[in-house]
């Protein structure tokens, strides 16, 4: 059995998002287990700074492929087999669906790693009828794995990955109870991260935070605006001025984690979310949205409230509840969501996971 595994992570862009993220952990801990990797990007973006120069990685980005689809596929086919990976790992359907293709000729081991739990329409046909193709499928929660198999749209019994966090290091309960006293007659602190796209949502918290103004709080939104001007205009109408703030696109959002109170999203569609688990890793109580892995993460953990998606009435009322309980009672839901994190979604434990699918993938295929 070889040692060193080649290993291709194959991804739909490097945007900042959370897939995107979990793929450079997976690279980085490969790295550091003395595995060759690479990483395909097939659109040209990449969102993480120059970090994955800084670590050393090969890295192919296709170009657009508007004008270059003849260029992008002879590049991709030719890197593929140049590179000859035992291992291709590919994250989201358009990545899924290109790695199963270049298998009928390259004949690599091949995991397919699905994020979010309901399958898009255009990738339906396309997906169900080559899922054969794959020689394992890891989902990133229970409810993936449920709908999926549930409507035959995987060939193989799949593994649940989770995502790996980096649990931080906090102060112990009696300073974080006498910080909670210092700040009870102080602004509730709300902390919300994620970009700004469709299917976060943001009209429904704005709406939400504009039916809570009798409440001394303030809200903190991180994340990328993309150069859209309506949220500050929808907060200039609502008359949110002293209660929201956004503050854009931070490489580093513990700070903001840190000096919350508790965390709210409240998006209509995820995956499992990063932000959601890193907010329970700093044992903060979340108001989230009643979608699947959200609820999944709320009935293991107990360590927040669901609201109803698309209903700023029903997301003021889960905050409100929050901002009037008693401290020892976040504190308390806020450890419950912790210990979920540090027991299930440690990143030292998640990807010793991928490194054990991985080097077993490579033994049966020798033997």
């Amino acid at each position: 059995m070889k040692v060193n595994k080649r290993v291709i992570l194959m991804t739909p862009s490097m945007s900042k998002g959370g897939a995107e993220t979990q793929l450079l952990k997976v690279a980085r801990a490969l790295q550091a287990s003395k595995h060759t990797v690479m990483i395909i990007s097939l659109k040209p973006i990449d969102e993480f700074n120059g970090e994955l120069g800084r670590l050393g990685i090969k890295v192919l980005f296709l170009r657009n492929w508007t004008w270059n689809a003849f260029w992008n596929i002879r590049m991709l086919y030719r890197s593929v087999r140049r590179f000859r990976p035992d291992v291709v790992v590919a994250f989201m359907f358009a990545a899924i669906l290109c790695a199963r293709v270049l298998k009928l000729s390259l004949h690599f081991r091949l995991i397919s790693s699905i994020r979010i739990s309901v399958i898009p329409a255009k990738w339906y046909v396309p997906f169900k009828y080559t899922a054969k193709l794959d020689d394992a499928v890891v989902y990133n929660s229970l409810a993936s794995k449920l709908n999926f198999e549930s409507r035959n749209l995987a060939a193989k019994d799949g593994v649940v990955i989770h995502n790996g966090i980096s649990v931080p290091d906090l102060p112990g309960n009696d300073e974080l109870c006498a910080q909670a006293g210092e700040q009870e007659h102080s602004l509730f602190n709300w902390v919300c991260v994620g970009h700004f796209r469709w299917n976060k949502d943001y009209v429904t918290l704005f709406k939400a935070a504009a039916l809570l103004k009798d409440k001394s709080y303030r809200l903190t939104i991180v994340g990328e605006l993309n150069g859209q001007l309506w949220p500050a205009q929808m907060i200039k109408d609502l008359e949110l001025e002293s209660h929201v703030r956004l503050e854009g696109f931070k490489p580093n959002t513990s700070n903001y984690l840190a000096d919350a109170d508790a965390f709210v999203l409240s998006s209509f569609s995820e995956g499992m979310p990063n932000a959601i688990l890193e907010a329970m890793a700093y044992a903060k109580p979340i108001v989230v949205t009643n979608i699947d892995g959200n609820r999944e993460l709320l009935e293991s953990a107990a360590c927040g409230l669901l609201c109803k998606p698309a209903d700023a009435n029903s997301l003021a009322q889960q905050m409100r509840c929050i901002m009037e309980m008693d401290t020892e009672e976040r504190l308390r839901m806020g450890g419950m969501g912790r210990a979920y994190i540090e027991s299930d979604f440690s990143e030292e434990k998640v990807m010793g996971h991928w490194k054990d699918l991985i080097n077993a993938l490579c033994v049966e295929y020798l033997d």
